[in-house]
């Protein structure tokens, strides 16, 4: 999953690079800003995260939670439900919800689920014909009419139609545009009506598919349709097409709301999950330097010790007890060091924490990755833990 979320990013990386050119160990705040406009980072998002950065020198480590703090409001659950599990996809003409669509419904079908779709996007043109094409090519159901037509009927019919034959999943097309947003409106909060009454409780989750080549001009788009009916989650698409990357950040922090899928390319198995972890690690990976694993540098230093011990015994020299004994207790201090380093790497693992500055030795500083709150942890007999215990 990270090597196409990562892929997705290419167009956003290429935009940074004409900011910093070459990765670095450290950047400044000038140039982080520069970079988070360059990916098109809303500018009030990015003074916020300016101004939770007190560092005159950015590292990874300290940039990674405050990335990561924009989608702090992002958790998703799924909901209870009696099946079929009926969801509503809504979203504007051309970001691609037919498509996503298609995308969904193979995901269902290669997880053993049966899918059924709905065409109640009975206003544009063609719409029920594409649907139908991607029906066939995946082998599904669907249920349709003519242009025009009730497409809260459509919704309902196939939902009834889920129900008699024991169908899994319901994914429902939506029109994206009627001739005043209040039309559109009154119609998608009709579809809602009838979905209960055919299935009560349904639609059980409303998507928003949002084009990821608008950038942040697609967030007054799903504040919108939010409030219209309520949307429970996002799906981003055309990301791997767009150097506009940086607006997820925006999109999250804005509306609050999960992302739960992104769309990395035209095939029908080109939708990943999000993982905002991975995706704040493809945005950095543009900016800093790759540090060398631990493993690599312990071998480094445990050849380099073994060097020098073969260069003192070919020494001729009354003093190379002491030397070989002064350089073995160098190396005893060396494997100490590596060992409270490798103890530090896991207790930040499994505990979820980011290191943001190293206090000395055995005191660091640290946060919580999904929340804006920091602490401090010790070295304490060889072993890493929170100070206050």
């Amino acid at each position: 999953m990270f090597g196409f979320i990562k892929k997705s990013l290419g167009k956003t990386t290429e935009a940074i690079k004409t900011v910093v050119p070459k990765t670095k160990k450290t950047i400044t705040k000038d140039e982080l800003e520069d970079i988070l406009l360059e990916a098109d980072v809303e500018y009030p998002l990015v003074e916020i995260i300016l101004n939770e950065i007190y560092q005159e020198k950015i590292t990874r480590e300290i940039l990674l939670p405050k990335l990561l703090a924009t989608f702090a409001y992002t958790s998703y659950k799924e909901p209870e439900f009696n099946s079929p599990f009926v969801e509503l996809i809504v979203g504007v003409n051309g970001a691609g919800k037919t498509t996503t669509i298609a995308k969904l419904a193979n995901r269902y079908k290669e997880e053993g689920k049966s899918v059924i779709l709905g065409a109640a996007d009975t206003f544009r043109a063609a719409a029920i014909e594409q649907l139908t094409l991607w029906a066939n090519k995946l082998e599904i159901p669907i249920i349709s009419s003519q242009q025009g037509h009730d497409p809260s009927a459509v919704a309902y019919d196939t939902i009834d139609s889920a129900k008699a034959k024991n169908i899994d999943h319901v994914i429902i097309d939506t029109a994206g545009r009627l001739h005043t947003q209040t039309n559109l409106g009154n119609e998608l909060k009709k579809i809602v009506r009838i979905c209960n009454k055919a299935h009560e409780g349904s639609p059980h989750r409303t998507l928003l598919i949002i084009d990821g080549t608008q950038g942040n001009s697609a967030i007054a788009q799903a504040k919108a349709f939010n409030e219209m009916i309520g949307v429970d989650g996002i799906i981003i698409t055309k990301l791997d097409g767009t150097a506009k990357g940086g607006s997820v950040f925006s999109i999250a922090y804005a509306l609050e709301l999960p992302i739960l899928y992104v769309g990395t390319g035209e095939k029908p198995e080109n939708l990943v999950k999000f993982d905002k972890y991975e995706f704040v690690d493809g945005i950095l990976d543009a900016i800093f330097e790759e540090e060398k694993p631990q493993e690599e540098q312990q071998d480094k230093t445990e050849k380099t010790v073994t060097e020098e011990l073969k260069q003192i015994e070919k020494t001729p020299s009354t003093d190379n007890k002491a030397v070989i004994e002064e350089t073995l207790l160098e190396k005893e201090k060396t494997q100490e060091i590596d060992h409270k380093e490798e103890a530090l790497q896991e207790f930040l693992k499994n505990e979820r924490l980011v290191l943001l500055q190293r206090i000395s030795d055995e005191k660091v500083l640290v946060n919580y990755a999904n929340t804006p709150v920091d602490t401090t942890i010790i070295y304490q007999e060889k072993k890493w833990r929170y100070e206050h215990l």
